[in-house]
């Protein structure tokens, strides 16, 4: 059950235009590793910008480990309706595993656009195929958070992760991959040269699906670009990639 909410991991909501932004953050993470970009929106678009809580996030690992992806899911998407009932143009992004969110919520609901910052669709790392049976004997592992270049700045987040958590995180994955010709919407991919968390199989099963994808390369961030050097960057294409839908 979600209690104690910490105060960096509640729901944002900021900006009042007639663009809607929805905005995700990534597993085991919080609505503050994404703050920044959502102001950032907010502020340079005439936007409104909401960025909620994933269930099971910002309380315990213990918390998340009661969680499925769908439940994540229903947050997302319940935030999606809240814009589409004030916003002719929604316009939807993701960091990390919020990527994968984005790109399924792109599969079942009318979007105008989706940005990606480094998310996560598949993995070569072989142990996750086993976390189904794997979640029956170790309850948590490692927390992969703060994969960050910039010095003196940390993601808050969690520092152990759920192995039943992670194995339904991998099902959401693969429902995105099974569906990915249903995605029309345009998409602007947000990639680091080095990520410490996410392989680089991810935004090639992207990119073979979507050719047209728009990618950015970032060279001087790691995972949480969001927070680290390139954050800048993010901000400014994200803007003139909402402010380009919405004229549209």
């Amino acid at each position: 059950m979600d209690t104690d909410i910490s105060p960096w991991a509640e729901t944002l909501r900021t900006g009042d235009g007639s663009i809607g932004v929805l905005l995700s953050h990534g597993f085991t993470g919080s609505v503050m590793s994404i703050a920044p970009w959502a102001h950032a929106i907010a502020q340079r678009c005439d936007a409104r910008v909401i960025a909620p809580r994933l269930a099971g996030h910002g309380t315990s690992w213990q918390d998340l480990a009661t969680t499925q992806w769908t439940d994540w899911y229903a947050d997302l998407e319940e935030a999606w309706h809240e814009l589409a009932e004030t916003c002719e143009t929604v316009v939807v992004g993701g960091l990390s595993m919020g990527g994968a969110l984005a790109l399924r919520l792109a599969q079942q609901h009318p979007v105008a656009g989706v940005m990606l910052v480094n998310p996560a669709i598949a993995s070569r790392n072989r142990l996750l195929p086993l976390t189904g049976v794997l979640r029956h004997v170790v309850a948590s592992q490692p927390g992969v958070v703060s994969d960050i270049r910039k010095e003196g700045v940390e993601e808050l987040g969690y520092d152990r992760l759920s192995v039943a958590a992670a194995w339904s995180m991998t099902k959401l994955w693969k429902q995105v991959r099974k569906d990915m010709s249903r995605l029309s919407a345009p998409v602007i991919l947000f990639r680091s040269d080095v990520d410490h968390v996410v392989d680089d199989s991810s935004h090639e099963t992207l990119l073979r699906a979507l050719p047209s994808t728009e990618v950015v390369p970032l060279h001087h961030s790691y995972h949480v670009a969001t927070l680290d050097n390139d954050a800048e960057l993010i901000f400014e294409r994200s803007a003139q990639f909402v402010e380009k839908l919405g004229a549209h």
